[in-house]
């Protein structure tokens, strides 16, 4: 580290996550740059890959974005091949968004060199800290609740 921020911070978890998601922003946004996606393509691909088809608003609804972005971002997933829409079979006024076989590939590249940025970012921490660390995130964002199953 070249800088050594005053003590009064370095207790101040809000002080530490904003600087910890500026140096991971930075490392997953060059992984993003290099595959020509963005974190939002990302996070859709991983939506739908796990959710299956669905429509745009249950995508923004379980990654907690905008309405406009998820349209936005889907178009361009369109045009990339790696989403496709088709009218939902149930309500032909709305359409139902669908990862693609390229879409999946990308998403698996992706994944692979994220993977990569996150062990840099995290090579500090021992693998029992790393689950550790990323349950907590989870407790403090409320998606997970109760111990880690890991000890440190």
């Amino acid at each position: 580290m070249d800088y050594e921020p005053p003590n009064r911070l370095l207790e101040t978890p809000s002080w530490l996550m904003t600087q910890t998601a500026v140096v991971a922003a930075r490392a997953s946004r060059e992984v993003f740059d290099e595959m020509g996606a963005g974190r939002y393509h990302y996070a859709i691909l991983c939506a739908l890959d796990e959710y299956g088809p669905c429509s745009q608003a249950d995508v923004g609804k379980h990654l907690h974005m905008d309405r406009k972005d998820v349209a936005n971002r889907i178009a361009e997933l369109e045009q990339l091949g790696g989403a496709a829409r088709n009218a939902d079979p149930d309500d032909p006024r709305r359409n139902l968004v669908r990862i693609t076989a390229a879409g999946r590939q990308q998403m698996i590249e992706i994944h692979a060199r994220l993977s990569i940025a996150q062990d840099e970012l995290l090579q500090d921490l021992t693998p029992g800290e790393r689950k550790m660390f990323v349950h907590l995130l989870q407790v403090v964002l409320g998606r997970r609740s109760g111990p880690a199953d890991t000890k440190i």
